[in-house]
């Protein structure tokens, strides 16, 4: 009997290890990231997952932007593409037209609020100015590596995104806004893994 229980044991810590091993390995994101500008921060760094055969691309990025350039600000921003097209355009290069998404970035600072602070007069804002959401839009070209790298693949991209405060500040003055003034580019490189 005590030899079923140690062999029972001694199988169950085995696949309690694989399963574990597994659930770990899954844990590790899929790509890091580093971008300048695009609403992220003068620049972020970030990390994330792809699911459905690399079609969704899930992320989540931490931009700073320094005091000589505006700051001191802190932004943490979420983000969710989807990618409708992969053109090859060679043995290891794709061609990524033209991913789409949305993400929401958060803005650190006593300046910025979820709620209305007291001093404000009610309605004064209609939006939350630590919150703003964003449709954003990414084309990229990837260069695929070797089967025997630990990087899958390395990608250069732009990103083009508004916000909600913008288009609505655009939808009610189109006469002195221009598509200029509330789109914003940045532009990043991503590491993929396998």
């Amino acid at each position: 009997m005590n030899k079923i229980i140690l062999l029972g044991t001694l199988l169950s810590s085995g696949v309690a290890g694989t399963c574990y091993a597994q659930f770990t390995k899954k844990l590790i994101p899929d790509f890091v990231n580093v971008q300048y500008a695009g609403s992220t921060g003068w620049a972020s760094v970030g990390t994330g997952y792809e699911m459905f055969n690399q079609r969704l691309r899930a992320g989540l990025q931490y931009g700073y932007v320094p005091p000589e350039k505006g700051g001191s600000l802190h932004l943490l921003s979420a983000s969710v593409f989807y990618r409708p097209a992969s053109i090859p355009i060679g043995k290891q290069w794709h061609l990524n037209p033209l991913d789409l998404g949305g993400k929401g970035s958060y803005q650190f600072g006593k300046n910025y609020f979820f709620e209305l602070p007291s001093r404000y007069p009610p309605n004064y804002y209609w939006w939350k100015p630590a919150l703003r959401l964003h449709l954003a839009t990414e084309t990229s070209v990837k260069f695929d590596l070797p089967h025997n790298n630990a990087i899958r693949s390395v990608s250069a991209y732009m990103e083009l995104n508004t916000n909600d405060l913008y288009l609505v500040s655009y939808v009610l003055n189109n006469n002195s806004l221009g598509l200029g003034n509330i789109v914003k580019a940045g532009v990043g490189i991503r590491v993929n893994f396998k």
